[in-house]
């Protein structure tokens, strides 16, 4: 008879369908989870599941510092020595 234990399965995705549902490259995907940014294991030939709530958790705790803020338009000079 199988005991019913209080045990809190992680959703684990493919790289593949992790990717679609953050809406980021497999590659990223792949990158974050070889450097231990998000929770990862390798299962089977090389299959690698990611831990759904690690990788939110991941995007929750990121943001683009002030200085590294994309352009706000306008053209930029330059510099050129004559």
């Amino acid at each position: 008879m199988m005991q019913n234990y209080n045990v809190n399965v992680p959703v684990m995705k493919g790289i593949a369908e992790c990717a679609e549902m953050f809406g980021i490259s497999q590659r990223y995907c792949r990158e974050l989870a070889k450097t231990g940014a998000v929770r990862a294991v390798r299962v089977g030939r090389g299959k690698i599941l990611v831990n759904v709530q690690s990788m939110a958790d991941y995007f929750n705790r990121t943001s683009i510092p002030e200085d590294e803020s994309p352009n706000q338009g306008g053209i930029q000079p330059i510099p050129v020595r004559l």
